[in-house]
């Protein structure tokens, strides 16, 4: 006695496959433009640019309202599994670290954003493993800016990153 049995494609998972390829695809991007926005962030430091000329001549406000828009567009997705449920929380944390006004509120973001990633089942995938790391690692960076930012008195306030 043999069983014969039928698969078959549905419309709707293929839709699901490519919601999940969109959500990782733009979540890449998020962490592209977060490592252009603070790379760009040195750069200006560097170059006395913010102090000359203040914040508003510089790309780095640019920089950072597309890492807001970004973070936007991923958390506007719909999460369909433990991946892209990591990535779009995480997303989330970026726009809470770009729209904090203290340090306190940045280093709180940071500790959930450690959390949300310890937390994750082990079963991740490991790009996505290694993008939740990437954040957790950008976000430690947008706290050393700040710090850096702060401690000179010439220089507007760094926070918020983009409103």
């Amino acid at each position: 006695m043999t069983k014969n049995i039928t698969t078959t494609n549905t419309l709707a998972s293929k839709d699901a496959d490519k919601a999940q390829t969109d959500l990782f695809d733009h979540f890449c991007e998020l962490v592209t433009r977060m490592f252009m926005a603070l790379e760009e962030e040195e750069w200006v430091t560097e170059a006395g640019w913010d102090i000359a000329y203040g914040r508003s001549v510089s790309d780095a406000d640019a920089a950072w309202t597309l890492v807001a828009l970004q973070a936007d567009t991923v958390t506007a997705m719909s999460p369909l599994s433990a991946n892209d449920l990591l990535l779009h929380r995480m997303a989330g944390l970026v726009r809470r670290a770009l729209a904090a006004t203290n340090l306190a509120e940045l280093e709180i973001v940071q500790t959930r954003a450690m959390h949300c990633l310890a937390q994750a089942p082990m079963s991740l995938a490991r790009p996505v493993q290694d993008l939740g790391r990437e954040t957790v690692t950008s976000i430690g960076q947008m706290i050393e800016h700040v710090l850096t930012c702060d401690g000179d008195q010439m220089s507007e306030p760094a926070l918020p990153l983009a409103a």
